[in-house]
């Protein structure tokens, strides 16, 4: 073989060569393509999403709950927070929380209106009753022995008692207790036997449980009727601290629909009793003045250097109502009996 051969040899091996290398980039090419066509069909190789978090909710921290009745030792405050469930508090943005309440519960709480236009519900769980003469203490009497009160109504009861005592610088005082809770048949057997003329069944402040009626006990067997006057004119500035008011005051008549009675006392809680004592107005009165306040423009109450914000929610037509109450704060919730809740925070 010459050596022309020769070269020509060399270059047809160095064709070849060129040529596999060439196909073999095509094929590693093609093999790219359709590895991606197929990651881009399957989804795979996608960087997963990061999980949301849930949304936070919120509800006040359970404490003593006034509206069910539960015992306060703290004289003159108004009483504690309304525990709420989990899954009952909608958060809100502004520090506030929706709340959901039932509708039964509009005719429920220390704030309810009975009177012959509202007519008291008898819902189950409104007040929890506790005989006077079991639990009274040793400043005043009980007239017998069937008076029973709501627990919270009792309590502060006791203390007001207690606390007129003292600063008469008594062991204990002349003045007894009498007409405590009275249930429907109750109140149609006095009303059908004149002992009750003016309240109808269902229309009587008694069924509530938070009201009473107070006399004398004179030295001579007399028991007049009580009034804030003379000797126990401190009632009349003082009683509202424990939560009290009259009832029926005088000349509010024509508003309450009753004569006035100057022993028919009312438990409501200590805000709601000192600003009707400081505005002269009576229950009726009150609950329309509230109705005109929201939480954004509450009315302002301070008892004791302790500040409370009191405002209403109307409540829906039918069915459950969203009620707009604080997340980290101590609140009630009362309803009216008639149509909305009265919210009381602790400022």
């Amino acid at each position: 073989m010459n050596k022309g051969e020769r070269r020509r040899q060399r270059r047809r091996y160095r064709v070849r060569y060129d040529r596999i290398v060439i196909m073999a980039l095509i094929l590693t090419i093609v093999i790219v393509l359709m590895t991606s066509c197929v990651l881009a069909v399957t989804g795979k190789g996608e960087k997963p999403e990061k999980p949301q978090p849930k949304p936070k909710t919120s509800s006040s921290e359970p404490t003593t709950e006034p509206e069910n009745e539960q015992t306060s030792k703290d004289s003159g405050k108004e009483d504690t927070t309304k525990a709420t469930t989990e899954g009952e508090a909608k958060p809100l943005d502004d520090g506030f929380t929706a709340e959901t309440h039932t509708h039964d519960e509009i005719f429920m709480g220390n704030l309810i209106l009975v009177n012959a236009d509202h007519e008291y519900k008898f819902i189950e769980g409104d007040v929890e009753l506790y005989s006077v003469v079991q639990n009274r203490n040793d400043y005043y009497s009980n007239g017998d022995y069937v008076t029973k009160l709501d627990s919270m109504a009792l309590t502060k009861l006791n203390e007001m008692m207690e606390a007129f005592a003292k600063s008469q610088s008594l062991e204990t005082t002349n003045i007894f207790v009498q007409d405590g809770y009275r249930t429907y048949q109750e109140q149609v057997d006095r009303h059908n036997s004149g002992k009750s003329g003016t309240f109808e069944a269902g229309h009587c402040d008694y069924h509530t449980g938070r009201t009473f009626d107070m006399f004398r006990m004179n030295d001579d067997g007399t028991t007049p009727y009580f009034k804030a006057e003379g000797d126990v004119e401190w009632f009349a500035d003082n009683a509202c601290k424990y939560g009290f008011i009259v009832r029926y005051p005088e000349g509010k008549d024509e508003v309450t629909g009753e004569k006035a009675r100057t022993y028919t006392y009312r438990y409501v809680g200590a805000p709601h009793a000192t600003y009707m004592h400081d505005n002269g107005l009576c229950l009726e009165e009150y609950i329309a003045e509230v109705k005109e306040h929201t939480k954004d423009d509450p009315l302002t109450v301070a008892v004791d250097g302790e500040v409370s914000l009191i405002y209403y929610v109307p409540a829906s037509e039918e069915g459950d109502t969203d009620v707009t109450v604080p997340k980290d704060k101590a609140y009630t919730v009362s309803g009216n009996n008639c149509d909305g809740f009265i919210v009381t925070v602790k400022k």
